[in-house]
This record gives C-alpha cells, sequence and structure tokens, in this order.
C-alpha cells in the first residue's frame, strides 16, 4: 500500500469524524495489536521482541500534541518509509492523551498505523493509558471526547479504556535496548530470568508490576535501591536495579519516556536514557526522538537522539 502523510492524515479525519468510525478504528487495531509476525515477535501478556529491522524510531509521550507528531512523520517520511518496505521500526513509548488539544487525533494516528502497518509499529502503554485501579490526574481524555461528541463521547471513552488494557508494557532489541514507558519493577530483585520480571508467558501480568513499570522513574543515588515515588505511584529505582535489569535482559539500554523535560536526559551512567516528544502542551523548547540503524554502534547512544 504506497501511501504519503497527506494521505494518512485524510484517513486520520475520517475516523475521528464520528464516534462509530472511531469505534471501527480501535476494532482494527484491537485485532493487531498482540500478533507475532516475522520480524516482531509478541508474547502474552504485554511483550514485543524486535527481531529483525533496519531502521529504528522511537517516539516518546505525545499527549496530545498532534503537531509534533505531524512535524516528525513529515521530516523523517514516515509513511512513506513505511509503504514502500517492512525495514522500518516505529516504537511508541505511551501517553498518547491527556493534556493536549488533538488527544483524539493523537491515539486515533497511532492505532491507524498499527493497524496499516502491524509488523513495522510497536505500540507500548503510558500511565496515561491507565488501568481502571490506577487512573492518573489530570486525565482529561474523557472530557475531551465528550466536548466532542456529547453523551455518546462518554461511550467511547469505554471503548478506549478496552484497548488500553490490551496495549504491551515492554519491548526489546536483544543486546541492544530495552523499552518501555515508566521503568524497572521491584520484581527484578528476586527475579532469575528476564521473563520473571515482566510475567513474560503468564495470562496476566500483577497489578502492581503494571503499576511500576508505567509509573516509575530513575534514581541517581547509588546507595539507594528504590524510593517510593513522588508520583504517589510506581517507584524510583536506583542504579543498582537498573544494573540487574540490563543484566536479565541483555541490553545496553533501557529507553523511557514518563518524566515531562526539554528534550531529552540521561540516567545511571548514561544506561537510562528518557525521551520526551511533546513540546506544545508543556510549553518546552524541544521535544526529542530517537533513530538508528541496524548496522550503527551504539556505545554513545545520545548521538542518535534529534532534537525538534
Amino acid at each position: 500500500m504506497k501511501m504519503g502523510t497527506d494521505d494518512f492524515l485524510s484517513m486520520v479525519y475520517n475516523y475521528i469524524k464520528s464516534p462509530e468510525k472511531t469505534v471501527e478504528l480501535i476494532n482494527n487495531a484491537f485485532s493487531e495489536l498482540c500478533l507475532s509476525h516475522e520480524s516482531l515477535w509478541y508474547r502474552p501478556p504485554g511483550y514485543y521482541e524486535i527481531l529483525d529491522y533496519d531502521e529504528v524510531y522511537v517516539i516518546g509521550d505525545l499527549h496530545g500534541d498532534y503537531e509534533t507528531l505531524i512535524e516528525i512523520m513529515s521530516k523523517e517520511q514516515f509513511i512513506e518509509k513505511l509503504s514502500e518496505y517492512s525495514g522500518v521500526k516505529i516504537v511508541f513509548l505511551g501517553d498518547y492523551i491527556d493534556r493536549g488539544a488533538y488527544q483524539l487525533e493523537v491515539i486515533a494516528s497511532v492505532l491507524l498505523l498499527k493497524y496499516l502497518f502491524p509488523e513495522n509499529i510497536v505500540l507500548l502503554r503510558g500511565n496515561h493509558e491507565p488501568p481502571p485501579f490506577l487512573i492518573p490526574y489530570p486525565h482529561d481524555f474523557p472530557e475531551h471526547l465528550i466536548q466532542r461528541f456529547g453523551v455518546e463521547g462518554k461511550e467511547l471513552y469505554y471503548e478506549f479504556l478496552r484497548i488500553f488494557q490490551k496495549i504491551p508494557v515492554v519491548a526489546r532489541i536483544p543486546e541492544r535496548i530495552l523499552f518501555l514507558h515508566g521503568g524497572v519493577p521491584l520484581e527484578v530483585v528476586k527475579a532469575k530470568c528476564f521473563e520473571e520480571v515482566f510475567s513474560i508467558g503468564y495470562p496476566t501480568i500483577d497489578d502492581w508490576i503494571l503499576e511500576e513499570i508505567i509509573w516509575s522513574d530513575p534514581l541517581n543515588n547509588p546507595s539507594v535501591l528504590y524510593e517510593y515515588s513522588f508520583r504517589g505511584a510506581g517507584i524510583l529505582y536506583g542504579p543498582q536495579l537498573t544494573e540487574k535489569m540490563l543484566q536479565l535482559a541483555n541490553t545496553k539500554y533501557i529507553v523511557r519516556g514518563h518524566e515531562a523535560i526539554d528534550g531529552y536526559k540521561l540516567d545511571h551512567g548514561g544506561k537510562v536514557v528518557t525521551l520526551f516528544t511533546s513540546k506544545i502542551p508543556y510549553g518546552l523548547i524541544q521535544g526529542s526522538y530517537m533513530y538508528f540503524r541496524k548496522e550503527d554502534d551504539l556505545s554513545d547512544i545520545e548521538q542518535f537522539i534529534k532534537l525538534i
């Protein structure tokens, strides 16, 4: 399917013109979220392994910042590349909604990408794609939908909640990068293997493990294993937990989002990379994303971070 950015945006607007069309998109994407492909392996309850690729893009939190998403898509020619060959992987780190003015446009865009190019798109879950027991604040997405569609917007929100529970929480390129939204769960302390940390192969993931993956932040104190988070959910994880995680995952870096910062930051000796793509809702000067190729040496990962 050969198409360009304008064609893609037209499809997005067609899907969000009514609640019925949006539900159709949700159902289409729902069917693709947890499938394995030749170069993208899915394992329950929420894990992707990226087996083969030529190029990888990583997009951090978007929070309804459609302008910045379109800017990146146009600059990097996402749609054109995805339409022409299968070697591109795009990893989204979660937090598609809340705060920004174009929340529906953003979540519809990433779901449409997953539907059209299921083998190329990795959607991960952020804390703003919440489980019912842990709704973030502010969480204005429901009001955003009601303002747009009236009482039907409330029903549409429940459809989104349904697909949020299906979005995976972690992805990995073996020997290179572990991707997630927030951070390392405390399960890593006692785990004997990578699969144990994220309940890989089990029917479900425990609520507290999910909470720690999507809510936690790095803490730069080598003498502290972890602290309870100022956010009221998740933990602040020290360098020791990062080292154990990298060892079990057989990766060199953790790439994550979650923290609203100008551009990006490095923690734990550069082994934890935080990307934050959204600019406009936070009044930030710049956002960031990452791009690298299969043949690139990632020993200095900072050089593969792009500012926008």
